[in-house]
């Protein structure tokens, strides 16, 4: 691999990493009006509604986590 392509993979990292980071509130707040919907209708508990959140907001993380240490190779 030349070092022009693993400069050029290592910005695309940083740009995935910041991408997912300005969207972390949004995504919080589509998925909670979401889940708020299904649980008020009963469709799913309340519980199960926070599993959902903390799953999407600990993936979110994990990748976010996974572009910054790709960045640094």
């Amino acid at each position: 691999m030349s070092d022009e392509s693993r400069e050029k993979d290592k910005k695309s990292n940083i740009i995935k990493a910041m991408g997912l980071a300005v969207g972390l509130p949004s995504s919080i707040l589509g998925v909670f009006a979401l889940i708020y919907m299904l649980s008020k209708k009963g469709y799913i508990s309340e519980v199960t509604g926070l599993v959902i959140i903390l799953v999407i907001i600990i993936y979110t993380f994990t990748l976010m986590i996974r572009y910054a240490i790709k960045k640094q190779d």
